[in-house]
């Protein structure tokens, strides 16, 4: 289901008064699961854009993973989702919850928020980004409505794809110099790659040279050759270092940034 598709189920169960409490949207959770989340909040407060924008809207509550286990505790969940849903809304109108990277709540966590998705005040709705929904609670998904948001799948192909793997099939990196050596090798892939594709926009070669990096990652974590919270972190260091290469950093800076705090399984 693409974005507008998802938006308008949503949209028309809410003009009808049959939205359900929780949506489940599985997607790109930086991007596609942004989105619709974006849109939804635009629609139900459509007089307060510039507060959505900023985040600062009094009747939207925020959760992300935190910590160096990058996951939700439960007493991040009770004060940011849990307590604030459940006061009146200060617009008398609609509260939303919206909680990051579902997947990694804590069991503890998980139970909490059941119990409010189970008995929600009246006008709330619940939208639970995740881009891993088989580790999410079996009880929260279904009470929510799952939406399936295309993962998009557009990696480098050919000899970059095979370059980017070698570099993340290898095992035990570690070290400034070895990691040094990473961030050059990338930086050269990466250049190569912009090079060869001189009419297409760079936009769509720098998300397809992360989106090649994030899938080995995330292959370490399915894997099991990293600690589930450190994959996380892995998966996190990869998502901030394609935000910093949309700032016009160099290259050189991001990917170093990128393999200094990646953590590699060993040997």
């Amino acid at each position: 289901m693409e974005v507008d598709e998802a938006f308008s189920l949503i949209s028309r169960a809410i003009d009808t008064g049959h939205a359900a409490h929780g949506y489940l949207v599985c997607g790109d959770l930086r991007g596609q699961c942004d989105s619709l989340a974006d849109k939804v909040l635009r629609k139900l407060f459509p007089d307060q854009i510039a507060q959505i924008e900023s985040k600062s809207h009094p009747d939207v509550a925020y959760l992300d993973p935190e910590g160096k286990s990058r996951t939700i505790h439960v007493k991040s969940m009770r004060e940011k989702i849990v307590e604030p849903m459940s006061t009146t809304a200060f617009s008398g109108g609609w509260k939303v919850g919206i909680v990051v990277g579902a997947d990694r709540l804590e069991p503890e966590a998980a139970n909490s928020f059941l119990k409010t998705l189970e008995e929600p005040p009246p006008k709330t709705l619940f939208l639970l980004l995740t881009d891993q929904p088989d580790c999410i609670l079996p009880t929260i998904v279904s009470r929510s409505q799952r939406i399936d948001l295309p993962l998009s799948d557009g990696v480098l192909e050919g000899e970059a794809y095979d370059a980017v793997a070698e570099i993340f099939d290898s095992r035990g990196i570690a070290g400034v110099f070895g990691k040094a050596q990473a961030a050059k090798r990338l930086a050269e892939i990466f250049a190569e790659a912009k090079d060869e594709s001189e009419d297409e926009d760079p936009s769509l070669v720098r998300k397809a040279f992360f989106r090649t990096i994030l899938k080995f990652v995330r292959g370490w974590m399915t894997d099991g050759l990293l600690p589930r919270h450190q994959a996380f972190r892995d998966i996190e260091a990869v998502e901030e270092a394609y935000r910093q290469s949309e700032r016009f950093i160099s290259d050189d800076a991001v990917l170093g940034f990128l393999t200094d705090r990646l953590v590699w399984p060993e040997a």
